[in-house]
């Protein structure tokens, strides 16, 4: 087994995986406040139980984006810097095409408010559909920005994108679920539509963390140096904080229907696979920038 070193880390410091984290709760954030206009009576109109958390949810979106440029800046070292994927524009760079989206999607937010404001349903719904698609593509693209490193095996693998949309839709859950708790408007519609998504979201991590797991452990020689890193400088974080902490325990408490439809449990699940979203992408992200890739 090959030797690894801190010296191999690449500039991708802790700001990437609350960036990461932060930019796909807004995301699915925004897609649960604009949920009543963009589907309305859809499915038994379940969607309109997040009515009134639709003014609350699209500034706390608003607010998740504008914390997550600083966090991309610092990063960067230089603001101008944020630029240059726009100004040198590629269409197959995924970071381009993010840096694009990024503000798009910020106006889409401000454009929601504005309709909401103005009781204008024609622009929330317009605002609403276009905002959701560019929610989806906030996790997508981080995702992608992994996924294209091909000389990283640990990040060059199909699933992450998929992955960092599933794991957006937990924490997003988790930010809803405590705000509604909080104002005491988790009633028996909104319990069941949040549920929905977190069981799904919850059961799809699973089988995406065994998985890779599978893969880690039977792959080509640097996946299982990978896999050694993980569980020799990450193993608190990937098995407990991940595994049991933010799959396991969440996944009991919503499969349970008893627990999974009592408001106050629910949001604790929500909370627990939210911490499982963070140190799942914190692990990949530091562990892939660890392996020896020059050998």
């Amino acid at each position: 087994m090959f030797e690894f070193m801190e010296y191999n880390i690449a500039p991708w410091g802790h700001e990437i995986p609350v960036y990461f984290f932060l930019i796909g709760t807004a995301a699915m954030v925004f897609v649960y406040a604009a949920a009543p206009a963009v589907f309305g009576n859809v499915f038994g109109g379940v969607a309109r139980s997040m009515e009134p958390f639709q003014r609350l949810g699209m500034v706390i979106s608003l607010v998740l984006l504008a914390v997550c440029g600083p966090l991309l800046i610092m990063d960067l070292g230089q603001p101008g810097r944020f630029l240059y994927p726009i100004i040198h524009f590629h269409w197959t760079s995924p970071l381009s095409w993010g840096s694009l989206f990024l503000p798009l999607f910020g106006v889409c937010i401000l454009g929601f408010l504005y309709g909401l404001l103005k009781n204008q349903a024609g622009l929330m719904r317009l605002t609403g559909i276009l905002g959701a698609l560019l929610a989806l593509s906030m996790p997508l693209y981080t995702g992608l920005d992994l996924m294209v490193n091909q000389a990283r095996e640990l990040w060059s693998n199909p699933t992450i994108p998929l992955l960092f949309v599933i794991l957006s839709i937990s924490s997003g859950t988790a930010v809803v679920a405590v705000v509604q708790l909080a104002r005491g408007q988790m009633n028996a519609q909104t319990v069941e539509f949040l549920h929905a998504f977190l069981y799904l979201a919850l059961a799809v991590t699973l089988a995406l963390f065994l998985a890779e797991w599978v893969v880690l452990m039977y792959g080509s020689e640097e996946q299982q140096q990978a896999w050694q890193i993980i569980n020799t400088s990450f193993g608190l974080e990937y098995w407990g904080l991940t595994f049991v902490v933010g799959i396991l325990a969440p996944l009991a408490i919503v499969a349970t229907p008893r627990l999974g439809r009592n408001p106050a449990l629910l949001t604790l699940a929500a909370v627990l696979a939210a911490v499982g979203a963070y140190t799942f992408r914190a692990v990949f992200i530091h562990a892939g920038q660890l392996t020896q890739i020059y050998y």
